[in-house]
């Protein structure tokens, strides 16, 4: 990846990104490896969607009924969702969520389902800013989902239960030890390694792998999160 830029890119950002793609490609705790690679190719048909563009411009996407513009035979909620996750995150409901149990899938297929796509955003969003085409889907592994142990985690208030924590874990920058989008993946922890994979090469709270400073880092992060209405 990156080898016909002639901008610099970081070693660890190329290394981190590519093993974030052999990750994909191989099967997942709850998918196998050809199902999540084609999640993968349903978050960029999003970009082209249709619906998503009439939804993207409604005052609610709620109001919008139709056909995606698929490209694989995923379950049709579950290429809702990640079309909604991909194009329109900032009005990403709870009723979007629940409407994905309700058509099947469980929280545990949900979350693995959202940290792919958000990896693969990672790629390409940065393929995109350098004026690349979009890296080659990789090629899946063959294989069943390999199933996972029962996760450590508890119900503290959000969607899905929460990996557990020592309320004493707090850090001299008044930050939880452990980030909430990390507990919030505590249910299969193989995709919290998927997610960071692709996302510790840009970004961290310190020691930054970066030629900028940490404040430098943070002013572009919130700087970045507010004009996406993210809850940073």
């Amino acid at each position: 990846m990156y080898e016909d830029t002639h901008y610099p890119v970081s070693p660890e950002v190329i290394a981190r990104h590519e093993e974030a793609w052999r990750l994909i490609a191989a099967p997942g705790a709850f998918w196998s490896g050809a199902e999540r690679v084609h999640m993968v190719a349903e978050a960029r048909a999003a970009t082209t969607c249709k619906l998503c563009e009439r939804r993207l411009s409604a005052l609610s996407p709620f109001a919008v009924d139709g056909q995606h513009d698929t490209v694989s035979d995923l379950p049709p909620v579950l290429i809702d969702m990640i079309h909604r996750l991909r194009i329109d995150p900032g009005r990403y409901t709870r009723t979007v969520f629940d409407g994905v149990l309700t058509g099947g899938i469980t929280r545990e297929r949900y979350i693995e389902a959202v940290s792919v796509v958000n990896a693969a955003v990672i790629v390409d969003t940065m393929h995109a800013a350098l004026g690349l085409p979009l890296p080659d889907l990789p090629t899946p592994e063959a294989g069943p989902p390999t199933g996972q142990p029962a996760p450590d985690v508890i119900d503290d208030g959000a969607w899905v239960p929460l990996t557990r924590v020592d309320d004493c874990t707090a850090t001299v920058t008044g930050l939880p030890g452990a980030p909430n989008i990390a507990r919030s993946m505590g249910c299969v922890p193989s995709t919290v390694a998927l997610f960071f994979t692709a996302f510790r090469g840009h970004y961290a709270l310190r020691d930054i792998p970066l030629a900028v400073s940490q404040p430098q880092a943070e002013f572009i992060a919130s700087r970045v999160s507010a004009l996406n209405q993210c809850f940073y």
